[in-house]
């Protein structure tokens, strides 16, 4: 009898300890996300309209039918966006959705300059469009759904060389459109051509740089925020840096570089007078910021009185950006075509840091491009080079910024 008792005993101790080891890992695991919940608004609580019959209806992009994705600029009839990844996102439930698309018409030029844009439904590409006319409509049939659909539309290409708005939503319904809840997680990326995607559509190396070819869905940053479910945007612009744009003949240009494109939300040729795009930075706010800058600078930097300003530069960008971002994680990277301001920016962090003490901002190098995964255009990473720094920066961030050591 006492045997039995001791052995009853045992097993409730042993399932005591069990319980308490699956609490604990529980736990563990939500300290693991707790950055990424951090900056996370409260849910939309908007009740979706209905009506008595079904027919056409026609809705505005404003706050009440869309949720922003990224940066966007409502006006009154159109919301605007013009940087890679962002756009708008809602829900409904309809027969059909049409989607009218306007292009800025300071941008109605250029063949090869003109947007590209993907539309999700319930996160299936749906459609991929290049927008060669000022007006544009995507028609989406949804009759083979039952209930409710989630659409996105996002920028694949980048903010210099055109702006689109989203000027009307119709649908066939006898319900209205809503906001989508903002995601759990928002990564925010900071960098020049390789994060706008340049040239990843590209059938041959030897083709002429085109937005037609620039494809943000095939971006180390996309497919980061992917493996991490997270939503992303970037600020991208080609040729730009922290110290100087790129340059062939050894001579500065200050004039095209991030810091003076950070605060906007789109690119200002659209904008009528006394209109700002200066961004708020309130909604939505980043739980990450990646910067990915330096490699247009390598061309001017190869001396060692250019890689201090250099250095200093970049602490300059880094307080832009903190100053824009209190408590938000933010990760400096570099690749993958040229490694040689690698030891700049590690100075940078280093000096940023000491001066700060923001253990908050922190380094790595991303997997630099070996010869056997080829390139595209101009020397720019290909789609495998993406990939492979994609799996190095979200192999670093459950490491650290998605973690609790700073």
């Amino acid at each position: 009898m006492k045997r039995r008792i001791k052995w009853i005993m045992l097993c409730v101790l042993l399932l005591a300890v069990a319980v308490f080891a699956a609490f604990c890992l529980l736990h563990d695991s939500e300290m693991l996300l707790d950055v990424s919940r951090a900056n996370k608004p409260p849910a939309t609580t908007r009740v979706r309209e209905t009506y008595a019959d079904v027919a056409e209806r026609t809705f505005l992009p404003d706050d009440g039918t869309v949720r922003p994705v990224g940066r966007t600029l409502f006006d009154g009839t159109t919301r605007w966006f013009s940087l890679s990844g962002c756009g708008v996102e809602f829900s409904c439930v309809a027969d059909w959705v049409d989607i009218t698309l306007t292009v800025a018409s300071s941008y109605g030029v250029g063949y090869s300059h003109r947007p590209r844009v993907a539309v999700f439904v319930n996160g299936t590409p749906a459609a991929d469009e290049i927008l060669d006319n000022a007006e544009n409509t995507i028609h989406l049939s949804l009759s083979d759904l039952s209930g409710e659909a989630v659409i996105k539309v996002i920028k694949l290409s980048e903010s210099m060389y055109s702006c689109v708005g989203v000027s009307g939503i119709t649908v066939w319904s006898n319900a209205g459109v809503t906001p989508t809840p903002q995601p759990d997680m928002l990564l925010e990326f900071i960098g020049d051509s390789i994060t706008a995607g340049y040239g990843l559509d590209a059938e041959s190396v030897y083709e002429t740089f085109s937005t037609r070819t620039e494809n943000y869905m095939e971006t180390y940053a996309w497919l980061t925020a992917q493996s991490l479910g997270a939503e992303s945007y970037a600020v991208a612009y080609s040729g730009y840096g922290v110290l100087t744009a790129f340059t062939n003949n050894g001579v500065i240009r200050p004039d095209l570089v991030l810091s003076k494109r950070y605060g906007k939300t789109l690119t200002n040729l659209i904008l009528s007078e006394g209109q700002s795009d200066d961004w708020d930075f309130v909604r939505p706010k980043p739980t990450m910021i990646i910067i990915n800058l330096g490699t247009n600078d390598a061309s001017y930097c190869y001396t060692a009185d250019r890689r201090a300003a250099f250095v200093r530069a970049y602490v300059e960008l880094l307080r832009q950006v903190r100053a824009a971002n209190p408590g938000v994680p933010i990760i400096c990277v570099l690749g993958d075509m040229n490694a040689s301001m690698m030891p700049s920016i590690e100075q940078a962090v280093s000096d940023y840091r000491l001066e700060t003490d923001d253990r908050m901002v922190t380094c790595t190098a991303l997997t630099f491009q070996m010869e056997t995964l080829g390139s595209t255009i101009d020397g720019h990473p290909n789609r495998d080079s993406n990939k492979l720094a994609a799996e190095t920066l979200t192999n670093y961030l459950w490491q650290t910024a998605l973690g609790t050591v700073y």
